[in-house]
């Protein structure tokens, strides 16, 4: 056990256990449950593996509490499909509670610490929020997977927002981080705090050398939290036990005396949404004897190399490739591996994915199996087809997943497929952002605009769009003919300025650059229409639950807009947002730099701020004097 683990917090979870959860009615003894006999009767409970909790869900909700402040999590799903735990608020409460006391334990009773989460999954979205205890806490979750799209010097320059700041990571993650970024890059962050997977001491070293800051560890489970806090660089655990209690068992769910290595059985003794009583997930660990040298009493917890699987590649001194790590970064990267081997003294990773790896996934996946096996080892990516899965990979995200960054080249290629001698097609052209992949944002579409010699209103034109936008995640199919985009004179001047063929051209088909005139007078209706919306969403009640994300996204593309009106009604035929935004600074643009940070936010190329916050009322303010501009100008 781990000495004096909260037994009045363990009886009441049982308490409420028996009353409210129906998978535990009949286990749980009727007999009283008081803080003397809570641990004896919970060990007479049998374990709860993953395939229990798989078939058992629906029976493991309380049927207490208020669900829709619930939160639902998702494990990697190395042994099959993954598993869905909810969460309740309080539990969410105590993470962070957790959290914010192992920092402290790095930096001062009295840190309000900043707390920056990355992380390089391709669907998640990057959000910021204050917390209410400590108050001004301020923590962000800045997804990296667009911001690495940017060419290095940029890069480097974005990873800067990262200085003084707590910095919370997956091993396999910074470890592709300071690959890229390499030693001393000057970003200098106060600590750095790994989970979620097992890491080598080299990776420890590697992090020092190139933030020049602490590096500390968390054992921590989707389905628990945070477990147990690393006592300084030691690689032991001390058990969080406020929040969980915690044992080391035999097969039979027997507890285990020190030294004896086990199954690691986890019961968070909080979260009352869905109990999970004596949950093994396949970790193993042991206890140690003696005292700590930071003199906590209490055992310590050393996790063992490998879990109950076996290694997908062993090494020497005792380095190895875990499954349950390479799901974990997989599941993140969005890619279908199904082997990991050798050929020489390379290393190589076979995924079935219909397209090859993109930059993000092979310099991630690369990265992350150096950390594991060594800083010197040379990692290769081949897609096979058809290939038996030696690897238990993970099935796709609940939420729908958009594209990982797919070239212009590959989109255009597979649609040309699809169009090519279709009756009725003039052209087609791919457009907007995702001609640029430092210019994606979560918000982004993928746009074809199709011009034919019809109605587009028929039947089988809205058959076409939907059967494309079936194939393809966010996929956005415009058909047409070449007088509506003619009627629209920024999307005509879009569409002839940014493009990527194909079939046809667009002048074949009947359209022309719109001019002037035309140009000025839909910039004066756009900019009075764009000054109404701005005002109502930046004076809105609920400011306070805005996503500055999308609100910095939304404040872009007004002024990209509008400074696109103000280039083409000076008959300067350019619309690409990268050169826009250079010419910008010819016009004297009001708010300049609130305007650039609201477009590196709104790409997620900068953590956000939080909502509410003065910083996430700029970027609609600077919109707002943008498009004010605009209108003074014509």
């Amino acid at each position: 056990m781990t000495g004096q683990p909260a037994p009045t917090a363990l009886a009441a979870l049982l308490h409420h256990a028996r009353r409210h959860v129906p998978h535990y009615q009949t286990l749980i003894p009727p007999e009283p449950v008081t803080a003397e006999n809570a641990v004896a009767t919970l060990r007479r409970l049998p374990l709860l593996r993953r395939t229990d909790v798989r078939t058992e869900r629906p029976r493991l909700w309380s049927a207490e509490g208020d669900a829709r402040r619930w939160r639902r999590v998702h494990t990697t799903g190395t042994t099959g499909a993954p598993l869905e735990i909810v969460v309740d608020e309080a539990a969410q409460q105590a993470e962070l509670a957790a959290l914010i006391r192992h920092v402290r334990r790095h930096l001062g009773a009295h840190t309000e610490p900043s707390i920056t989460h990355l992380t390089l999954h391709l669907a998640s979205a990057s959000r910021a929020s204050v917390a209410a205890d400590p108050p001004g806490a301020r923590l962000v979750k800045w997804n990296l997977s667009r911001a690495w799209q940017l060419p290095d010097e940029e890069f480097r320059s974005a990873v800067e927002d990262l200085h003084g700041q707590v910095i919370t990571v997956m091993p396999s993650v910074m470890a592709a981080l300071c690959d890229r970024l390499g030693p001393s890059c000057g970003a200098g962050p106060r600590l750095v705090v790994l989970s979620g997977e097992q890491f080598t001491p080299g990776l420890r070293e590697r992090i020092r050398e190139t933030f020049d800051c602490p590096v500390t560890a968390l054992y921590t489970l989707a389905e628990a939290g945070i477990v147990a806090h690393e006592c300084g660089g030691t690689g032991t655990y001390h058990v969080e036990e406020t929040g969980v209690f915690l044992e080391v068992v035999g097969a039979a769910g027997d507890p285990l005396p020190p030294g004896v290595a086990g199954d690691i059985a986890v019961t968070p003794l909080v979260n009352r949404a869905m109990p999970l009583l004596r949950y093994v997930n396949g970790d193993r660990g042991r206890w140690l004897d003696g005292t700590c040298a930071c003199r906590r009493p209490g055992p310590r917890l050393q996790l063992l190399a490998a879990r109950t699987q076996h290694a997908l590649l062993a090494e020497p001194e005792d380095r190895g490739v875990r499954s349950i790590d390479l799901a974990k970064l997989c599941r993140q990267l969005d890619l279908g591996v199904t082997r990991v081997t050798r050929d020489g003294d390379d290393i190589v990773v076979e995924h079935d994915d219909p397209c090859p790896a993109t930059p993000l996934q092979r310099t991630t996946i690369a990265a992350a199996l150096r950390s594991m096996l060594g800083a010197g080892r040379t990692v290769r990516l081949r897609r096979v087809e058809g290939a038996a899965s030696g690897v238990a990979r993970p099935t796709a995200d609940p939420a729908p997943v958009r594209p990982a960054f797919l070239p212009p080249a590959d989109i255009a290629a597979w649609a040309r497929d699809v169009l090519h001698g279709r009756p009725g097609v003039l052209a087609a052209v791919l457009t907007g952002s995702a001609l640029d992949p430092a210019a994606v944002s979560r918000f982004s579409d993928i746009d074809i605009t199709v011009v034919i010699d019809d109605d587009p209103c028929q039947e089988r034109w809205y058959a076409l769009a939907a059967a494309m936008n079936r194939h393809l995640a966010t996929l956005r199919v415009n058909v047409t003919e070449a007088a509506g985009p003619a009627r629209a004179p920024l999307v005509a001047c879009r569409l002839l300025a940014e493009r990527h063929p194909i079939l046809g051209t667009l002048e074949e088909a009947g359209l022309g650059w719109p001019t002037v005139p035309e140009v000025v007078g839909e910039a004066r209706f756009w900019a009075q229409n764009a000054e109404s919306v701005l005002w109502t969403r930046l004076t809105a009640a609920d400011r306070q639950r805005t996503d500055p994300v999308r609100d910095a996204w939304l404040a872009s593309r007004f002024c990209l807009d509008a400074l696109r009106y103000r280039l083409l009604s000076e008959g300067v035929r350019v619309t690409a947002a990268r050169e826009v935004l250079y010419r910008a600074t010819e016009f004297g643009l009001p708010n300049a730099p609130v305007v650039r940070h609201a477009f590196a936010v709104g790409r997620e190329h900068r953590p956000p701020p939080a909502p509410g916050s003065p910083e996430a009322d700029e970027f609609l303010r600077g919109a707002l004097a943008c498009v004010r501009w605009l209108g003074g100008t014509l």
